[in-house]
């Protein structure tokens, strides 16, 4: 450690903003978190809670072992959150069911053992002797047994209680209109309330990250992608692990509830729920698992993913903006990189060698890409 920094502005109050706040008051580094509203009220919270590091990646490689290894850091994780804070994130550890209905989608999932760390193939009796409540016409599908989940109200509740605990100070309510520049380094945040400097400022804004950025130059193909869900409830559990299939998925909670999901949908900041939408999500979990057909429809939302052109997070520092560190764009797996994310921005402001290669998530990357691309 050879960092004197000792406090830190943190722009964005959501999981990712709030896991970087824990870490950085757990290291003795004294935080303001700022939020244009109120904490963990974007995507955090409409999430469904999965820790698919296995089910949500389609290839092998840096982006595939950096939820990896963020997975591995969960259990201690939200140990550490329940401990400091006192409210359980309730982390469930039972894995994620995919299974296939078509001999495509049957053959994708299986060109990616291979590759995979912790993934079995099953037979259709195989799944459904895991869960009897799945439909008889699933061809089978791999069985994710280190793909465990958590509420995500239950997180944000936790997270946000820890940093109570531990003295972070947090400014909701707050819009950051712009960054401060002196001498030629980020040092602090315009706001409704005033300036605020510190001695580093992190940007975790989530899809509203790249306004802030611009003026400097440094253009971040951040954008938003609604992801409506909707929530059932039958009059017994049926199922225990998370069940998945292309179109939807259902995440069984310990209230009883489902969370069926998830749109992905290019449609600006715009979080309308739409019936044709809650239609077709119960009809896809309908097909998944038949018993669905009759449950109770307990109530539907809309949350906007911070998604990026090439599908990776900007995390890390930029050349262009000296003094900032930028952890945005992790789209679907805001809520699985938490900790990882956390931890790693950590080790930056301490000075720390970073625990992974941060060099494929740079958020420099799109300039040189379109440098290269103007040379050429």
């Amino acid at each position: 450690m050879n960092s004197n920094k000792t406090s830190a502005i943190i722009i964005g109050g959501g999981v990712i903003g709030c896991s970087i706040a824990f870490e950085l008051q757990r290291a003795g580094i004294s935080c303001t978190l700022i939020d244009k509203g109120a904490l963990n009220r974007e995507a955090s919270t409409a999430a469904a809670g999965m820790l698919g590091a296995q089910v949500e990646i389609h290839h092998p490689g840096a982006f595939y072992e950096l939820c990896q290894w963020s997975q591995q850091l969960y259990r201690e994780w939200t140990a550490d959150l329940q401990q400091v804070g006192g409210v359980s994130p309730q982390y469930i550890d039972e894995g994620i069911l995919r299974a296939a209905f078509s001999e495509e989608d049957r053959l994708e999932l299986e060109s990616r053992l291979p590759w995979m760390h912790n993934a079995e193939w099953l037979t259709s009796a195989e799944m459904r002797a895991i869960e009897p409540g799945l439909s008889a016409n699933i061809l089978g599908g791999l069985h994710l047994q280190n793909d465990h989940q958590v509420h995500p109200v239950h997180l944000a509740q936790a997270l946000q209680a820890s940093l109570h605990k531990l003295g972070c100070a947090i400014r909701e309510w707050t819009p950051v209109f712009s960054l401060i520049e002196r001498g030629g380094r980020i040092e602090g945040v315009r706001t409704a309330d005033g300036e605020l400097y510190a001695d580093q400022v992190i940007l975790a804004a989530g899809a509203w990250a790249s306004a802030l950025t611009e003026p400097f130059g440094l253009k971040l193909p951040l954008f938003p992608v609604k992801g409506q869900c909707i929530s059932l409830r039958t009059e017994a559990p049926v199922i225990r692990s998370t069940v998945f299939t292309q179109g939807c998925y259902v995440v069984p909670k310990l209230d009883g509830s489902m969370i069926v999901g998830a749109t992905q949908e290019e449609c600006g900041y715009d979080k309308r729920c739409h019936a044709a939408a809650i239609g077709s999500l119960h009809a896809a979990a309908s097909r998944l698992l038949p018993e669905l057909r009759e449950a109770e429809f307990v109530g539907t939302w809309a949350g906007l993913r911070p998604g990026s052109r090439d599908g990776l997070p900007f995390l890390g520092h930029s050349a262009a903006l000296p003094g900032l560190i930028l952890a945005a764009g992790h789209y679907r797996n805001g809520i699985l990189l938490a900790p990882a994310t956390g931890r790693l921005v950590k080790q930056l402001v301490l000075g720390d060698k970073p625990q992974f290669e941060l060099k494929p998530f740079a958020p420099d990357r799109t300039s040189e890409h379109n440098a290269a691309e103007t040379v050429n």
